[in-house]
Parts: structure tokens; C-alpha cells; sequence
């Protein structure tokens, strides 16, 4: 004998005369119900409930589906705002797109196990739906399935799927924990985004494919294991995941994408993969707890605003062969002290270094040619420049408000330098300028540098040097020749 499911075993009504006299049934299909019962059978007679059948009524509390009926298609139930209570039988199949979208009185579903798909935004804000049991035998969950099912608390999902697609549970504010069954091979693009209460995810060990947003602004997710086979990690996956403190990430990870860890203000620290190759914009930026951070030799690209605002970012390990550093790179990064720039960098991007307040230690890429607007304002612990021969310009507002830069070195060659340079750089005592350069008053004044500072060209400050050294007394016969031999040829000049 033929097990029962749970809800056949349920005492069910037959159906009544009123229930025919308002409806529409043709060939087994029932197409429109047009009374006001709240409580209805629907008949044996009848195969599938057409779409928009009961769309729209508010009078509807209680559903009784027959045996007979295989599918419940799109949009049957959409709206039936007072339906508290469906009742299926052993012979659903299929659930179709936005079939109880809607339905906001809807408490509990627990499906029979022949159904095999759930459609598109099948239960889609059904906002108290607390509990739902789907059987084993469904292998098909679509997009927007069980989203903005605020009340939804816990789901088991069935090991025959072998994807979550986009925003299945999106805005599930009550969603505690999550199973992702071994089957699955792609997590689509917000499936969990905003599952505010989720605490736990286990994610399958042969996962290929997490999409955008995948869980971002799931603001109790405390640590993520990101499984080995996943090789790209998705704009947004784990934007806003605010107490997010742990994540493991896979040896082979390739690409980080844009904001994907963004505003995680309680990530503390976190092991990119040697093989990494790309960190995408924005992709740490506001990730307040960080301290440190090594970024890998193969990295080929570090986009804008990466690490921004990690206001306690300290110790930075840079080995990747970058020709730039872009735009806002570690803008607002207060507890920086030091950086030391790679070879291999010929361009500082607009803002690089904005406001990383403890900086007080640069060591230049040799090879340096350009420092855009903004670089290292309000940098208020910058002592000391020296620029690489190389540069050619310097962009507005480069040193702007550094107020504790005493000295700069500019290179022995012409350097173009714009407006506002060292704006505010009040400190500033000494100016180390090429051989060649003219450096009238007006220059000075159009770059932020005061009357009173020393302007000096790279032969006066070696001259005094070499002078320095000889009036130590300090020096061997043999070195105070070569000094006194030094400052002759630099006098001839």
C-alpha cells in the first residue's frame, strides 16, 4: 500500500454546488473562480489550476487542491491576500511562475513528494510564510522563488538541485541557517542578499559559481568558507556583511570582483591566494577592522578605491608588478604609516593616498613618472620627499595641507609642476629644485610655497654637504683631498 503523505491523511471537504455554479472548468482545467467563498475544494474532476485562476481574491482562506491536479500554473493564486492555508496532494508536479506571489497570510506550505519545480517568484512575498518543506524530488528551484519571505526562519533544500538562481531568497529577513546541498554547482547572482538574520552558510565542496551580490548585506554572517573550486568571487558577493569577521578563501582564487568585500567593517584579516591575478574596485573598501594586507606578486591589476577607508590598515606587503597605483587606492587609510612602492610603478593615480593621516614613510618607484591631482593630501605626517629622477609631473594639490612636510627633493631635471602643489604645507622649510629650473617669485606663490622658504638647487645643497663634511674635522688626508677636489670643480661650475 502507497504511503500517505502528510496532508492526505488531512480530513478534506468535498466540493459544493456553489463552488460550480462560480466557476469556470473546461477539459479539466479550472480557469476562473468567481464567488466569494473562503473555503473551497477544488473538484477531482479537475487536472490543473490555470493561470490567474483565483488571482486577486481577497476572500480566500483556505484551499483544498484535489489529488487529480499535476500543476498549479503562473500567477493561480497571485494576490489572494486572506489565503492562510493550501493543501496539496500526492500528484503536483509542477508550480508555476508567481503561482502565490503575494499571498501575505500564507503561513506554511508543505509540498508532496511527486512535485519536481518550483517556478519563478513562486511564493514571492509571501511575507509570513514561516515554515516550508520541499521533498526530495524537486529539482528545480527558479529565480525569485521564496524572496522577500520575511518570516521565513529555516528551509532544508532537497539534494537533487543543481542550482540556486537569482535572488531565490533575497530579503529573507528571518533566515537563520543554510545547507547548500552538494548538488549545487552555481549560486546566482543576490540569492541570499539581505538575509539579515542569516548566521550560518555551508557551501557545497564542488562549487564552481557564486553570483553578484550572492549574500551581501547578510549583516549577522559571522565567517564564510569559500569552497576550493571557486575560482572568481562576484561583484558584491559579501558587500555590507558587517560582522563578517572570518573568510577563507580558495588557493586558486583568480579574481576578486568589485565591492565583493566591501563595508565588512569587522573582517579583521584576510590571506589572498598567490594566484590571484585581479582585486577589483572598491573590493575592501570600508573594511574598518582590516590591519594588514599582502597583496600577492601575480596580481596584474589593483582598481580604484580597493582599499579605501580601511581606517586601520597599518602594514601593507605590496609585491605585485603594478605600473600604477589607481585612484583613491588607500584614500582614508588613518593608521598607514608606511608604503613602499614597487619598481614597476610609473603612475600614482588622483587621491591615492588622500588623508592616511599616519603616513609618515614613502619609498618612491624608481621608475615613477606622474603623481595626479591629490596623491597624498592631507598626508599630516609627511616629513621628508624625495622624488625619483623620472618624474615629470606633479598635478594640483599633489602635497596639499601636509602640514608636517619639512623637506622636499624634487629631481635634478625639469619637473612640470601645477597649481596649489603644496598647498597649505605650512611646515615646509626646504626646497630642493634642478640646476636648470627657474623658480621665480610668482611660481612660488602659485604653488603654495611661502616667502620664507629655502629654495635650493640640487648643486648648492651637495655643495653644502661636501662643506659640512669637511668642517667636521672628521675625515681622513685622504678623504679631505677628495672634498677639497669635489668643491673645486663644483666652484669652477
Amino acid at each position: 500500500m502507497e504511503e500517505k503523505t502528510v496532508n492526505e491523511e488531512q480530513e478534506r471537504p468535498a466540493a459544493d454546488a456553489e463552488l460550480i455554479r462560480h466557476s469556470e472548468i473546461r477539459n479539466g482545467r479550472f480557469i476562473r473562480y468567481y464567488g466569494k467563498k473562503s473555503e473551497i475544494v477544488i473538484p477531482d474532476s479537475v487536472t490543473a489550476i490555470a493561470e490567474e485562476a483565483f488571482a486577486g481574491n481577497t476572500h480566500l482562506t483556505r484551499v483544498f487542491v484535489s489529488p487529480r491536479v499535476s500543476v498549479i500554473q503562473s500567477r493561480a493564486f497571485k494576490g489572494c491576500t486572506s489565503l492562510r492555508q493550501i493543501s496539496f496532494s500526492s500528484g503536483l508536479r509542477e508550480i508555476g511562475e508567481e503561482a502565490f506571489m503575494g499571498c501575505t497570510e500564507l503561513g506554511a506550505v508543505l509540498l508532496p513528494r511527486t512535485v519536481v519545480s518550483i517556478d519563478d517568484g513562486a511564493f514571492r512575498g509571501c511575507t509570513a510564510l514561516h515554515h516550508a518543506v520541499l521533498p526530495a524530488s524537486v529539482h528545480h528551484i527558479g529565480r525569485f522563488a521564496f524572496c522577500d519571505c520575511q518570516a521565513l526562519e529555516e528551509l532544508i533544500l532537497p539534494e537533487g538541485i543543481t542550482a540556486l538562481h537569482r535572488a531565490t531568497f533575497f530579503n529573507c529577513r528571518s533566515l537563520k541557517s543554510m545547507r547548500v546541498p552538494e548538488t549545487v554547482g552555481a549560486i546566482g547572482r543576490y540569492a541570499f542578499a539581505r538575509c539579515s538574520s542569516l548566521e550560518e552558510i555551508v557551501l557545497p565542496e564542488e562549487l564552481q559559481y557564486l553570483g553578484i551580490g550572492a549574500f551581501s548585506e547578510c549583516a549577522r554572517l559571522q565567517s564564510v568558507c569559500v569552497p576550493q573550486s571557486i575560482r572568481f568571487i562576484g561583484d558584491y558577493t559579501f558587500s555590507c556583511c558587517e560582522n563578517l569577521e572570518s573568510v577563507t578563501l580558495p588557493e586558486e582564487l583568480h579574481y576578486i570582483g568589485n565591492a565583493a568585500f566591501c563595508a565588512c567593517k569587522s573582517l579583521r584579516a584576510i590571506e589572498l591566494s598567490e594566484h590571484l591575478i585581479r582585486i577589483g574596485h572598491s573590493a575592501f573598501l570600508g573594511c574598518a577592522s582590516l590591519t594588514e594586507m599582502h597583496v600577492p606578486e601575480r596580481v596584474e591589476d589593483v582598481a580604484r578605491l580597493a582599499f579605501s577607508y580601511c581606517t586601520s590598515l597599518e602594514r601593507v606587503q605590496f609585491s605585485a608588478r603594478l605600473t600604477e597605483i589607481e585612484e583613491g587606492l588607500f584614500k582614508g587609510c588613518f593608521a598607514l604609516r608606511a608604503f613602499s612602492m614597487p619598481d614597476s610603478v610609473e603612475k600614482l593615480e588622483k587621491s591615492a593616498f588622500e588623508d592616511c593621516l599616519a603616513l609618515s614613510e614613502v619609498t618612491f618607484s624608481q621608475n615613477l613618472k606622474r603623481i595626479e591631482e591629490r596623491a597624498f593630501a592631507g598626508c599630516i605626517h609627511l616629513e621628508a620627499i624625495s622624488l625619483p629622477a623620472p618624474l615629470q609631473k606633479l598635478e594640483r594639490e599633489v602635497f596639499a595641507d601636509c602640514r608636517a612636510l619639512e623637506t622636499v627633493i624634487l629631481p635634478d631635471a625639469h619637473v612640470k609642476m601645477e597649481k596649489h602643489v603644496f598647498a597649505g604645507c605650512e611646515g615646509l622649510e626646504t626646497l630642493v629644485i634642478s640646476d636648470e629650473m627657474v623658480f621665480p617669485r610668482t611660481k612660488g606663490i602659485s604653488l603654495g610655497i611661502s616667502a620664507d622658504v629655502q629654495i635650493v638647487t640640487h648643486a648648492e645643497l651637495l655643495r653644502a654637504a661636501l662643506l659640512a663634511e669637511l668642517a667636521s674635522g672628521d675625515t681622513t688626508p685622504e678623504r679631505r683631498a677628495e672634498l677639497e677636489e669635489l668643491l673645486h670643480l663644483k666652484s669652477e661650475e
